[in-house]
């Protein structure tokens, strides 16, 4: 099958997945370095260089590629140059573009899924992943204790409520904070058990879907009373709003000024820079009461590692969790 085609019809399969447009148009801008690269191998009869790169003509790079098939593409041998020569930043628009290990992953797992689409074993070479720092060593017991705690104070504050809530969901789903922003009051579910289910983490555009999978997690009885809290409490705020009330599961919970001075009233959506700025205010908060022992120490974490305070980034938070396993959500 000609590249062009095969990569178009791969497109197609994301759309109708659901893949966000950031996602496919990521894996576009992928293939596409892929292709010309692979054109311009054909023209020059070797890896190119950068004045080959530079002095040739875009259609003369469009005509050969249409001759480009995608079993070329796709195999190993052109993964094992192409990923390290499109890494130095040749094929960029703009000087110095291009060349991060974002970049680098980017085309390595464009190809991949490419190659599943079509039916053929991914490739295994890929670029070396960024070091990030190892998450807090907290665990799904150790996060119930903080949801918990933060609304044992009666009456606890709305900002309290929704924290615990929101950490019930990450126990049962660490989402990041976009999905999180993204849920609707449609996506939590109470069933006639009072069992609370919400969406399940998003499965790779690009994988087949597991026996068994619904798209829903359902939540432990008492962290799903704690949405159900949050959701009485969510009521509250936005019927003093004027028109229609939002449907968006997460709104503000206090009146806040905008950078041109406008104030937006509580019981708006959040944004996810606002969900994660209002996560770091209260983990400090409650790291702080945890140092004066106004606050019960934390159990242990993963592999017995005492947990000492809340991540202060909710990506740590999310990373700590997605790396449990399951014997730990119980």
């Amino acid at each position: 099958m000609q590249a062009r085609t095969a990569i178009q019809s791969y497109l197609g399969v994301l759309e109708r997945a659901g893949a966000s447009r950031s996602t496919r148009r990521q894996r576009e801008w992928a293939l596409s370095q892929a292709l010309t690269a692979a054109a311009l191998q054909r023209i020059h009869g070797d890896v190119p260089t950068e004045e080959q790169v530079r002095e040739t003509s875009p259609d003369q790079i469009d005509a050969t590629g249409q001759r480009i098939d995608v079993t070329e593409i796709i195999s190993e041998e052109f993964a094992a140059w192409f990923l390290p020569w499109a890494a130095t930043g040749v094929l960029a628009k703009t000087d110095g573009g291009a060349k991060s290990q974002a970049a680098s992953r980017a085309r390595a797992a464009a190809l991949r899924a490419l190659a599943l689409a079509n039916g053929s074993t991914p490739i295994t070479h890929t670029e070396p992943a960024v070091q990030l720092r190892t998450p807090t060593p907290m665990n799904a017991r150790a996060l119930r204790h903080v949801a918990f705690d933060l609304v044992a104070v009666d009456p606890p504050s709305k900002a309290a409520v929704r924290m615990a809530a929101m950490l019930g969901v990450m126990i049962t789903t660490p989402l990041r904070p976009v999905d999180l922003c993204q849920m609707t009051l449609a996506d939590v579910t109470v069933g006639a058990d009072s069992k609370v289910t919400i969406p399940a983490l998003p499965l790779p555009p690009d994988l087949p879907t597991p026996p068994g999978y619904t798209g829903r997690e359902t939540m432990d009885s008492a962290l799903g009373r704690l949405l159900e809290k949050w959701l009485e409490t969510r009521q509250v705020l936005v019927s003093r709003l004027e028109g229609t009330p939002p449907d968006s599961l997460w709104v503000s919970v206090r009146a806040s000024p905008t950078d041109e001075g406008v104030i937006r009233p509580a019981g708006l959506p959040l944004h996810p820079r606002g969900l994660e700025r209002s996560y770091v205010g209260q983990a400090k908060n409650f790291n702080a009461e945890l140092a004066a022992g106004s606050r019960t120490s934390l159990p242990l974490g993963r592999d017995g590692v005492p947990v000492s305070h809340l991540p202060l980034s909710f990506d740590h938070l999310r990373r700590s969790l997605e790396t449990l396993e399951e014997s730990e959500l119980v």
